[in-house]
């Protein structure tokens, strides 16, 4: 279950955008996972939901964006979303493909309460 380590990995770098807001706590983090990342959601908000105690995402709202495959044929240029992740093209049946996105796991973003203006969020 590499998504212990995985959230181990975000809740550092949560810990260092509440630091640099002046260690406010974190309302939300969302997060960019391509549905060929081999990344499971559901353990990575599990992981989350334990690992955050203690830490400024304790409580934070953990989204989870989902990035569709998305391929473009090296023959004929045809951009799609592939099925099953099959790569074969769909317009001229090459096997050339590159893939363009599909395989992220980012942080998008982490809004940060904003102490200085009564509970407000602020991004980091």
């Amino acid at each position: 279950m590499h998504e212990v380590s995985l959230m181990k990995n975000l809740l550092a770098i949560v810990e260092k955008a509440a630091a640099d807001q002046g260690g406010s706590p974190v309302s939300l983090v969302h997060l960019r996972i391509g549905e060929m990342s081999g990344v499971s959601a559901d353990a990575l908000r599990f992981a989350f939901e334990v690992m955050a105690k203690g830490t400024a995402a304790e409580g934070a709202e953990l989204e989870i964006e989902t990035v569709p495959l998305r391929v473009r044929c090296g023959r004929c240029g045809l951009e799609a979303h592939p099925r099953d992740f099959v790569f074969i093209c769909g317009s001229c049946g090459a096997t050339d493909v590159e893939i363009l996105g599909g395989r992220e796991m980012e942080v998008d973003y982490i809004l940060v309460r904003d102490a200085a203006t009564d509970g407000e969020a602020a991004d980091a």
